[in-house]
């Protein structure tokens, strides 16, 4: 939920500092593609800190519960948006959610 939180507001105030380069019905250009997947992996790893501080008990197993339903939500949103937005970020998005989660979990646990 903190990413999706996050993502949601830079999208937000992408299109409004940027409202001739995110147009709705239009695929970015790359420039901006990127910017939101690098954004993206950064809010991840928040996501994976606050996972673990919440599952006391055994915060790695929540860190991985965390992944890999990211993971099964990464693919379903890249199936169900694929040609709507450039295929490198959809594929960016499942390869680097992974590491940058358990970065944030690592970090809780230190």
């Amino acid at each position: 939920m903190t990413t999706g939180v996050l993502v949601v507001c830079f999208d937000l105030i992408l299109r409004k500092m940027l409202p001739n380069e995110y147009r709705d019905g239009q695929i970015p250009p790359d420039w901006v593609t990127a910017m939101v997947l690098a954004t993206s992996c950064m809010f991840s790893v928040p996501a994976g800190f606050v996972t673990a501080k919440l599952g006391k008990s055994d915060p790695s197993r929540h860190v991985v519960y965390l992944i890999l339903w990211g993971l099964l939500m990464g693919i379903v949103s890249a199936v169900m948006s694929w040609g709507q937005i450039q295929w490198w970020y959809q594929i960016g998005l499942i390869v680097l959610w992974a590491p940058m989660v358990l970065l944030g979990g690592r970090l809780a646990v230190k």
